[in-house]
């Protein structure tokens, strides 16, 4: 009898111990394409997949590419949340990554991460320098100052910081050498998501003052206007104020919106560093992009090209008939 008492202490003992020092499992689910993993069973950064995403374009949102399941794992998203999350210290992460296809089988990738900590404790040009056989160049494909720190590999990838965020756009090409590839497609999405960076409500990114945008003496695009890197650049809508009319047209294969005001005409395109007009094409200080639904665009550039006069004092611009 006591060998029994004994014996079962021993197993309980054991099971207690067992329970003590095990890990809680992650939590995983699927959801149309997209896979989530969240790791934060101690620790949690506090963003949601749906915070993730915010920081990439939508899957419909890249004219000429299509957001397929992979064929190998159904997945055309993947979110992690809380990397190391379950450990008590050391750094904490999470990331996405979605990929989209266009018809020749091209590959753009897109990866986001967010840290705990400025991401300059985490990665530099200077880590990657190091760490890898292929050596990248500083700067962007443009030589514009995208993010704190901007490098690219070749002609096909581009990786740029801003606040506590890593962005990484790359592109995999099907028969086609590196030299044909349109870098500045590539940096013009690298631009729209330092603009989700800024406007994330969860202050991911450097602190930036805010523009305030008036038309007829009247406040429009608030919380919309963001300077990138010195160019102020806002909703095209913000322009219907001024009296603007617009027309958009989207498709699978192009989204454009032309702008129309006093006989003036201008088309913007998204991902375009041009714009066209009634004297023919004119390069963009900063390519159109998408966000929220609509067309992001170099204000003052656009509204000049229409004939409207624009002032700037101190964080405010004013659009003047």
């Amino acid at each position: 009898m006591k060998h029994w008492l004994f014996a079962l202490l021993l197993v309980s003992l054991g099971l207690l111990i067992m329970g003590l020092g095990q890990v809680p499992q992650m939590r995983e689910w699927r959801i149309d394409g997209i896979l989530v993993r969240d790791n934060g069973t101690l620790r949690s950064l506090g963003l949601t997949a749906e915070d993730m995403e915010s920081l990439i374009y939508r899957i419909d949102e890249i004219p000429g590419f299509e957001c397929r399941p992979n064929p190998f794992n159904d997945l055309h998203t993947i979110i992690g949340l809380n990397g190391n999350g379950d450990k008590p210290r050391g750094w904490l992460r999470s990331h996405i990554s979605r990929g989209w296809t266009n018809v020749i089988g091209d590959l753009l990738k897109v990866e986001v991460r967010v840290y705990d900590k400025p991401a300059s404790e985490y990665e530099t040009y200077h880590t990657y320098r190091w760490g890898t056989q292929v050596l990248p160049k500083l700067g962007s494909f443009s030589g514009l100052p995208l993010g704190e720190e901007c490098f690219t590999y070749g002609q096909t990838t581009i990786w740029f910081r801003q606040g506590r965020v890593v962005s990484v756009v790359s592109l995999l090409l099907q028969g086609r050498s590196p030299e044909q590839t349109d870098s500045l497609f590539a940096e013009a999405l690298s631009w729209g998501i330092e603009y989700c960076i800024l406007q994330h409500p969860k202050k991911l990114g450097m602190a930036k003052k805010p523009m305030t945008v008036l038309a007829g003496n009247q406040p429009v695009a608030q919380g919309k206007a963001v300077t990138l890197a010195g160019v102020t650049v806002a909703p095209i809508s913000s322009l219907s104020s001024a009296k603007v009319s617009l027309k958009t047209e989207r498709d699978k294969k192009e989204w454009a919106v032309t702008a129309s005001l006093n006989g003036r005409r201008v088309k913007v395109k998204a991902f375009s560093w041009e714009m066209e007009t009634e004297k023919g094409k004119v390069k963009l200080e900063r390519p159109v992009f998408p966000y929220g639904g609509e067309l992001i665009v170099p204000l003052r550039q656009v509204a000049e090209a229409l004939g409207i006069r624009v002032q700037q004092k101190g964080e405010t611009i004013a659009l003047l008939p």
